[in-house]
């Protein structure tokens, strides 16, 4: 990114070395909006929720009361996966930017994990809002969820080979009890020309057997973060590119943390917070707007104190 400071001096942002004090207000940020996203996903009139009739998901569980048993049944089972996953993605996300925020005040100050912290971050974020999606059908959503609930379970097979007789005896008991729900609900496998499994169709909906995650990045995430998952991706495989430049801030002597990486990483999962902040509140019928306000106006002075600090004259 290029501007031009007061003095006129043109500089691309946040190209120097990680200083403690912007490890500090990096670290400092995190922890508002996970707190801020907490506060606001945190249900606190759990009967004024219930009684909620006009969220997206109630009115989801509407429509599948209009079916008969036993489809009825168990078209409400698939569906209530949606709630295991909306606290497993909260829980895993806010863990992921604590861990974070505690890898970024390392010292000495950390290279390029700080980026692969916050890829963990956005991916649990990208798979709920994949799954919360306010602008599909219901049994879009539901094709959806039995695709990456079948995947769950083929690539725990796949994992149990490697752990013994008893994991797999359980991988498999899995594997089959997913294949008899989905099948009691009806759900079509879809199959490619060599008879693989790409995904599942219920009704006139379909939907492919996982997401595609990088689409889904580009799709889903604010649109003041270009293209996060590919920079992120790039910290994870160890690109050279990235390896490169924190070679040439060390002298060639080592490797030396920059803090556009610190910076990045702080704006991939401030972004991912609020992505998922507004997909629950859509779908769930939880008013967000306020903790999203906010989130947007600490994300802005953070950016300015965090351009201060870095090229501090």
């Amino acid at each position: 990114m290029n501007d031009v400071m007061p003095e006129g001096e043109t500089i691309r942002l946040f190209t120097v070395p990680i200083s403690q004090e912007l490890a500090q207000e990096a670290a400092a940020i995190l922890t508002r909006f996970r707190d801020i996203a907490d506060d606001a996903l945190r249900v606190k009139d759990l009967a004024a929720f219930e009684q909620n009739t006009t969220s997206l998901f109630r009115r989801e569980n509407s429509e599948i009361d209009a079916l008969g048993e036993p489809l009825r049944s168990e078209r409400h089972s698939l569906h209530g996966l949606l709630l295991d996953t909306a606290n497993l993605t909260k829980d895993n996300a806010l863990d992921h930017v604590r861990a974070l925020e505690h890898d970024i005040l390392m010292q000495p100050p950390p290279v390029w994990s700080p980026l692969t912290l916050s890829r963990v971050v956005m991916e649990g974020v990208l798979f709920s809002e994949y799954l919360f999606d306010p602008t599909i059908p219901l049994n879009k959503r539901l094709a959806r969820l039995a695709g990456m609930w079948m995947t769950d379970a083929i690539h725990s097979q796949k994992q149990a080979h490697a752990l013994g007789p008893e994991d797999q005896a359980k991988a498999t008991e899995m594997l089959a009890h997913v294949q008899d729900c989905l099948r009691k609900c009806q759900a079509t496998e879809r199959r490619n020309g060599n008879g693989k499994l790409i995904g599942y169709s219920i009704d006139s909906e379909s939907a492919p057997l996982d997401i595609n995650i990088t689409e889904r990045a580009a799709q889903a995430m604010p649109t003041w973060l270009p293209a996060p998952y590919r920079l992120t991706s790039g910290a994870a495989h160890n690109r050279p590119w990235m390896i490169g430049r924190a070679k040439e801030l060390a002298g060639g002597d080592g490797l030396v943390g920059e803090a556009a990486t610190v910076v990045a990483a702080v704006m991939v999962s401030m972004g991912a917070l609020e992505t998922v902040m507004h997909a629950f509140g859509e779908f769930f019928g939880v008013d967000v707007s306020d903790g999203l306000l906010e989130m947007k106006d600490e994300r802005v002075a953070f950016l300015y104190r965090a351009i201060k600090i870095a090229h501090a004259q």
